[in-house]
C-alpha cells in the first residue's frame, strides 16, 4: 500500500512539473505573438501616415531627352516627415534614377504640404515630347516608433 501512494505521489509531481513547462512555453509564445502583432500594428499605422501626391501638373511635365532629366513635383500630404533621399522611381515600368530631390521654399525638411522638386532620369527607355507615360513615386517616411512608413502612387502624365 505504501507503494501505490508513492507511485502515485511521484505520478503527480511529474505531472506539475510538465504542467509548468508547458505553461512557460505558451505564456513565452503568446509573449512573442504580441510583439509581432505590435509590430504589424505599428507599420499599418506608419505607413497610413505616409503620405505623397503629384504637385506638378500632370499634363505638363518637363522632359529633356539629351539632358536625360524629367523633372517633377511630389508633396508630402502626410503627417510624417518623408526622406528625400530614399524616393523610388519607375518610369513606364523601369526603375528610374533620381539624380536630384531638392526641397522648394524655405523648409529644410520635408513636412507636410512641403514640395519637393525630383530630376529622374529613366535609362533604357526612349520617350519623346508629347508621349503619354506612367510614372509610379515610392516614399518613406523618417522612422515612427522605430518603423519607416512607406507609400506609394502612380500617375499617368504627357511630357513637354
Amino acid at each position: 500500500m505504501a507503494d501505490g501512494g508513492a507511485r502515485e505521489l511521484i505520478m503527480l509531481i511529474s505531472g506539475l512539473l510538465v504542467a509548468g513547462i508547458v505553461t512557460t512555453l505558451l505564456i513565452a509564445s503568446w509573449g512573442g505573438l504580441a510583439n509581432t502583432v505590435e509590430t504589424a500594428q505599428t507599420q499599418v499605422e506608419a505607413n497610413s501616415k505616409t503620405n505623397a501626391a503629384l504637385a506638378s501638373d500632370p499634363m505638363q511635365i518637363s522632359w529633356n531627352q539629351t539632358a536625360c532629366n524629367l523633372t517633377i513635383h511630389i508633396q508630402n500630404t502626410g503627417s510624417l516627415e518623408l526622406v528625400t533621399d530614399n524616393i523610388g522611381v519607375i518610369v513606364n515600368g523601369t526603375a528610374s534614377t533620381v539624380s536630384q530631390a531638392q526641397l522648394l521654399g524655405n523648409s529644410s525638411i520635408w513636412i507636410e504640404g512641403e514640395v519637393a522638386e525630383l530630376n529622374i532620369c529613366p535609362t533604357g527607355i526612349t520617350m519623346s515630347t508629347g508621349q503619354e507615360i506612367i510614372v509610379t513615386i515610392i516614399v518613406q517616411s523618417e522612422y515612427y516608433q522605430g518603423i519607416a512608413g512607406q507609400y506609394s502612387f502612380s500617375e499617368v502624365v504627357r511630357l513637354v
